[in-house]
């Protein structure tokens, strides 16, 4: 048997899938929407925990995994604790001497990096601005159609095309899945250099530590300061991957109630970076002197907006030759870092599972079947602890009643 998988959506879950499928062989075409890689911001630090970390080296060819261990931090095992605003210690977990296991530590990477090792090596395979409208499915495969009228057929589709995903829009009609905590984010950066270091708290280093202000705003801080340049590590290891040099940083998301923001929600989307940033640096004036000079002196250009919502639990649905991975299914809080380390370990399992259907030994829909089951299981774990995670840290009395009903 010779499969062809489709794949919309090239974000980290997709093109994740793609190198593990291209690794067993299978045939397969990511259709993204963007008309380049660099189309938007992806986003900054990424926390890469035991199950990303296992995936990726199941899913990338030596060289390209050897460049994911270069460009990330150095790995630490996880550890963390909480402060309020002035820098006074809230809470602690993990033991700080705890003796170190590669197989349980955690890193980070930069999110723009990773997807540009992800892309590497997948040339044609992936086809930017191809935007996917609808699909038909028969027992004999699958017909996507395009925004700009075209068509693609193959043996498999998989919605791997985020939140607001279209496929899942298509195979599960009136499913109410999208779930809006009702908080907003102000993501900013910081440049880590030998000036900065003398200043920057050490208590932001290793994971990514949450400050805990008042009126449930949240500062989460993280550094990111990876084994080797970017462009020095690809020239050595994989020099057919295109990487934009990326220096150090501090990465610090501002957590708030979006009725807390000085402007109706419409204008908060539609502000410049800079207003955004002055938002921020506002919000932490009387903060820590030190938490409120690392949201001041960030970059004000690189500020950007983000939302806070959940995909809920479904119930199962009836596997077929149409799929799901990552945040189409089982979108997280950014709570623990785990929405990324989840698609990641869904591209694992079903490159695995596709490969055995390409190879005979179990057929297209059994292995959707297979993969659909462990998937409720892991993935909607992860749904349920980062809101867990979320009421305790955002202090968000909109999630009670969620996790309640998904946690029970």
């Amino acid at each position: 048997m010779s499969l062809h998988v489709i794949v919309a959506g090239g974000g980290i879950g997709g093109l994740a899938l793609a190198q593990g499928l291209r690794r067993h062989g299978v045939r397969t075409t990511v259709l993204e929407r963007d008309a380049s890689s660099h189309v938007r911001g992806q986003g900054y630090r990424l926390r890469m925990d035991e199950h990303g970390g296992a995936a990726l080296r199941t899913l990338l060819p030596d060289d390209l995994y050897a460049l994911y261990l270069a460009t990330s931090n150095r790995p630490y095992m996880p550890r963390g604790a909480a402060f309020d605003h002035q820098l006074n210690e809230l809470m602690r977990h993990g033991r700080p001497d705890r003796p170190f296991d590669p197989d349980l530590s955690h890193t980070a990477v930069n999110r723009m990096t990773l997807r540009q090792i992800l892309l590497a090596g997948l040339g044609d395979a992936v086809r930017f601005g191809s935007e996917v409208t609808g699909y038909t499915e028969d027992p004999e495969g699958v017909r996507v159609r395009l925004a700009d009228g075209g068509e693609i057929t193959g043996d498999l589709l998989v919605g791997a095309d985020g939140i607001n995903s279209a496929v899942r829009a298509l195979k599960l009609p009136g499913d109410d899945h999208i779930v809006d905590t009702g908080m907003r984010c102000i993501y900013g950066r910081l440049p880590f250099d030998e000036k900065n270091l003398s200043w920057i708290p050490e208590e932001l280093f290793g994971g990514s530590s949450p400050v805990m202000g008042p009126d449930r705003t949240t500062l989460a801080c993280g550094v990111f300061q990876p084994r080797r340049p970017t462009e020095e590590a690809a020239a050595d290891l994989a020099p057919y991957a295109d990487l934009d040099p990326v220096a150090p940083y501090v990465k610090w998301t501002l957590v708030a109630p979006a009725e807390s923001y000085p402007v109706p929600e419409a204008e908060f989307w539609t502000a410049s970076p800079e207003q955004l940033h002055a938002w921020a640096v506002e919000r932490t004036r009387d903060w820590h002197p030190l938490l409120h000079r690392l949201v001041t002196e960030a970059e004000p250009w690189a500020t950007f907006p983000l939302s806070i919502r959940v995909v809920r639990p479904s119930p199962a649905w009836a596997p077929g030759r149409v799929t799901l991975l990552g945040d189409s299914v089982h979108a997280t809080t950014p709570v623990g870092g785990v929405g990324a380390n989840t698609a990641l370990r869904d591209a694992a399992l079903l490159s695995g599972l596709l490969a055995q259907a390409d190879r005979g030994e179990r057929s297209a829909t059994g292995a959707v079947a297979e993969y659909e089951t462990q998937l409720r299981d892991y993935g909607y774990a992860a749904v349920r602890g980062s809101l867990v995670g979320a009421h305790r840290i955002f202090r968000t009395p909109a999630l009670e009643t969620l996790i309640k009903g998904a946690v029970a």
